[in-house]
């Protein structure tokens, strides 16, 4: 694509492109509390409103602001919060909500070994179907609570879950609407009420096998929801115990005092999950529903790790309590408004600044609205500082921030209209796997290449710019600019979405610097005017492009490529 963009003796034109471009214990200790500073530093430099709007915007949404919010914000800055409860209740908004919690619960796996076969009522299901039917249901349960303002806590309470067409064939569930359709639906096999702790997508990504006994499983939770790493504790290793020994093994776990630290919290968290099947292969799978809950192994601790179901030192009495002390216990809330602010922030959860956190836990828990989660971090000093002039401060501040994969590819559709899909040959697992969005999948996409995770062997995001990240930007750019140019050259000026203040094909130097400052501030954020340096930059790379191809309509695809792919379309 760019090299059908790009004829010979362009070499000028790049250049320009270029000059544009815890310890474990049995009964829960917290910490003493740091003693941070209240808030950013004396050196601190902010974002101007637009600037500030721009990543708000992109954060939440994955989208570029319109021209009309950046000129609402720039007359009165206080229109900014009013902008952002209209972010909040978006559907990009909701899509963001998903992408956040798959980003801890690790759900969006396209991996050979955990994709259901398509037999029975899914003979027809794409790979990416049954993919999305089957672990998506948690992180829609997230999003239905969300998104219809129920208390966040409900994500490990609630007594319903989510289901498609497809997720409903899986595990059994009652689904009346369209096969594509999800719709909160409920359990018939009498599972406790637990939020998606009781889907059995979750159980069915997080593995037990062998002689684990769901100690995997547990820790995942406890790391997800109350951010306590059992793996990360700070414990001397005894590396004469015979782990190949299953008796040796549950010997040391109760005796050996290395193994015990831990072992006597994770161990009874485990138990509660023995009501769930440890595994399934997909390889076992031959017909649907597939059964999950297993209220029978509702005691096999006893003959396994022999520790009764506690959670921390505290009986729950039951797996049913066990979402209920979860949303209870101040480390949710903790670990909530840590694990937001991180995300939004694109900051490692052990950089985000205590002070914050207590912030934005004070604010979670007032209503436990995960909405006013997002907006007091949003609107916060932290989240808006552009960097430090203080260099040893500048480290650890929030700086600019780098497009996610699915954000990229949001803002583009959002933009030109142009989604970067492709309807492929190839097999999964033996199964057609469907029309691929090359910003979100992995086994045909590009979103690890781009920075994203593929929630199985790369599960940690990467928020620079690395050469795949920026081939996957330029390739992605100059598709879309091709798109966009060649739809709106014959659409009506009603149905553009770029070239709203000049035709394609003019040739009038004011106009066409219109235009260019109108996608300075679309693609940018900046609002600039058609005679400012800014646009003078963009006219002459546009004049060096006109000069060597001598069509209007490709010096505007040459001229979106540089545009979409810069510096200051890739971050915010």
């Amino acid at each position: 694509m760019v090299l059908r963009l790009l004829g010979v003796g362009t070499m000028r034109i790049l250049a320009l492109l270029l000059l544009l471009s815890t310890a474990c214990a049995e009964q829960y200790t917290p910490p003493d509390p740091p003693e941070p500073p209240p808030g950013p530093s004396p050196t601190a430099v902010f974002l101007t409103p637009a600037q500030h709007l721009t990543r708000a915007s992109m954060a939440l949404r994955g989208m570029r602001p319109t021209v009309d919010d950046l000129r609402a914000v720039e007359a009165d800055p206080a229109a900014l919060p009013a902008i952002v409860d209209r972010y909040l209740s978006s559907p990009a908004f909701a899509e963001t909500i998903k992408e956040l919690h798959n980003e801890t619960l690790l759900l969006r796996v396209e991996q050979p070994q955990m994709t259901y076969p398509a037999v029975g009522p899914l003979a027809t299901a794409t790979a990416l179907q049954i993919n999305r039917g089957l672990f998506d249901e948690p992180l829609r349960l997230i999003e239905d609570i969300v998104m219809s303002d129920q208390p966040y806590t409900k994500i490990v309470t609630a007594n319903y879950t989510m289901a498609n067409g497809v997720t409903a064939a899986i595990w059994g569930l009652p689904h009346a609407g369209a096969p594509d359709i999800w719709e909160r639906t409920t359990f018939p096999d009498g599972r406790p009420a637990a939020g998606i702790l009781a889907t059995s997508a979750f159980h069915h990504r997080w593995r037990s096998t062998g002689f684990n006994y769901n100690r995997g499983r547990a820790n995942e939770i406890s790391r997800a929801l109350l951010c306590h790493d059992f793996l990360a504790s700070d414990i001397q290793i005894d590396t004469s115990v015979d782990l190949s020994d299953p008796e040796v093994v549950a010997n040391a776990v109760i005796a050996n005092s290395s193994c015990a630290g831990c072992h006597q919290t994770l161990d009874p968290l485990a138990s509660y999950l023995f009501v769930f099947r440890g595994s399934l292969a997909p390889v076992a799978v031959d017909t649907y529903p597939v059964t999950y809950y297993q209220p029978g192994s509702l005691n096999r601790w006893r003959t396994t790790n022999k520790r009764p179901p506690m959670f921390f030192g505290e009986d729950t009495g039951g797996m049913g309590g066990l979402g209920e002390v979860i949303a209870r216990d101040p480390r949710f809330a903790r670990c909530t408004a840590q694990r937001f602010a991180s995300y939004f922030s694109e900051v490692p959860q052990s950089a985000v600044s205590p002070a914050w956190i207590a912030r934005l836990q004070t604010a979670l828990t007032s209503e436990w609205s995960a909405k006013q989660l997002a907006k007091a971090i949003v609107l916060s000093d932290e989240f808006r500082i552009s960097h430090d002039s203080d260099d040893t401060r500048a480290e650890t501040t929030v700086g600019t921030l780098k497009v996610r994969p699915e954000q990229l590819g949001r803002m583009l559709r959002d933009l030109t209209g142009f989604s970067w899909t492709t309807t492929t040959a190839a097999r999964l697992r033996g199964i057609p796997y469907g029309t691929a969005n090359l910003f979100e999948s992995d086994f045909i996409g590009f979103r690890v290449l781009a920075g994203g995770i593929d929630s199985y062997f790369v599960t940690e995001p990467v928020h620079t710019m690395n050469a795949t990240s920026s081939l996957v930007a330029k390739t992605a750019a100059a598709a879309a600019a091709d798109f966009v140019v060649d739809r709106e050259l014959v659409a009506p000026i009603a149905d553009r979405k770029l070239f709203v203040e000049a035709e394609i094909t003019t040739a009038d130097p004011a106009r066409i610097r219109a235009q260019l400052a109108y996608l300075h501030a679309r693609i940018y954020g900046e609002l600039v005017a058609a005679d400012s340096p800014e646009v003078d930059a963009s006219y002459e790379l546009y004049t060096a492009a006109f000069t060597e191809t001598a069509d209007r309509a490709r010096t505007w695809k040459l001229v979106l490529v540089g545009m979409l792919s810069d510096f200051r379309s890739l971050f915010y």
